[in-house]
């Protein structure tokens, strides 16, 4: 079996190998084609994003060039839909898998139309919750046999040696709250509000907490390097993960981060996370709005710690039995026996065009 996955994404650059480590079986080999901004046109160009089409066709390319079978791996829905549209102009017979297809906010109208038609024929779509596969199939008029729900999957996180905190609060105490993306952080500001007397830590994006009033007992982080975030992590009495929605599908990296670093997490009640997390066995989970609850629960990590620890502890075995990148290796192994064997393999069609 020889198979050479070419991945195309906006967020790695081109030394990125994504799986190679975990799955080095003999014939599968990886490439990385970034969408990051090459030269000064694509720094200036933002709408359309030069940079995304340019590897997408440079992706697509590859494949055709290639000597042995490729398998085109898109991360992210826009680069998804950058990608398919080259691989049907280029090489249509090569298959497309659309990996962590996750979406913070559904596209609407006009803009939820032209993805549907750029991703008609992708071969698979992987998600990181069983929530999604139903939701996307609806959307955007996929066959719910084409989305693959498989666990998000990570090393276990590195926390740096040294906390950005001072002392002094180091000292004192305190709870955290990390990501950037479908966090209802004005929430948890109106809750540590009401509480003067417990500190909370904030590393997230600046988008995600602009023009929210925090209490003096918030300290905000925007954009920390990944070891200090998780220096703060691992530093705190627990983890809060305020989604904005019972439907928000976010706060996977954080929550299985956390998990495999036992620590004490509340996490609002999403369909979107509901498979990493089970109420009083693996997490606190509070209902999406609900501050009455959501400050009881941070309570509780202080009025009952030995509770709270036994949950992280089960979390914690739990993500070393489920959310291991050998997971995701094991994936793209099924996926080099399906698509990569043959030479006559038909990427997957529903009939129309774009």
């Amino acid at each position: 079996m020889a198979v050479h996955f070419i991945n195309a994404s906006d967020l790695m650059g081109p030394d990125w190998r994504f799986l190679a480590q975990v799955c080095d079986d003999p014939g599968l080999t990886w490439e990385t084609v970034s969408g990051q901004p090459r030269g000064v046109i694509e720094r200036r160009i933002r709408r359309p994003n030069l940079g995304r089409y340019r590897a997408a066709f440079e992706a697509a390319r590859g494949a055709r060039r290639g000597v042995r079978p490729a398998v085109l791996v898109s991360h992210l829905p826009r680069m998804a839909a950058a990608t398919n549209i080259a691989r049907r102009i280029i090489c249509p017979r090569v298959p497309h898998v659309a990996f962590a297809f996750n979406f913070t906010e559904l596209p609407k109208g006009a803009s939820r139309e032209l993805l549907a038609r750029a991703l008609r024929g992708v071969d698979e779509f992987v998600v990181f919750s069983r929530f999604e596969r139903a939701l996307y199939a609806d959307l955007f008029g996929i066959p719910e046999s084409r989305i693959r729900f498989l666990p998000w999957a990570m090393d276990v996180p590195s926390p740096g040696s040294e906390s950005p905190l001072p002392p002094e609060i180091l000292a004192q105490g305190y709870i955290c709250a990390i990501g950037g993306e479908g966090r209802d952080y004005a929430l948890l500001a109106e809750v540590m509000r009401s509480r003067p007397a417990l500190r909370l830590i904030i590393v997230a994006r600046p988008h995600s907490i602009s023009a929210i009033d925090f209490p003096p007992n918030v300290i905000t982080f925007t954009n920390l390097p990944s070891a200090q975030t998780w220096r703060i992590a691992v530093d705190s009495r627990g983890l809060v993960i305020p989604l904005k929605t019972e439907a928000t599908a976010c706060g996977h990296i954080t929550m299985v981060g956390a998990q495999f670093l036992g620590l004490p997490l509340i996490v609002t009640r999403s369909r979107g996370v509901e498979d990493y997390v089970v109420g009083e066995e693996t997490a606190q989970t509070v209902p999406a709005g609900d501050d009455s609850a959501l400050g009881i629960a941070l309570d509780r990590i202080g009025a009952e710690p030995q509770a709270v620890a036994r949950m992280a502890a089960a979390a914690q075995a739990r993500a070393e039995a489920e959310n291991s990148l050998v997971v995701w290796g094991d994936y793209f192994r099924r996926v080099a026996e399906r698509f990569g064997g043959s030479p006559d393999h038909a990427p997957a069609t529903d009939g129309r065009r774009m």
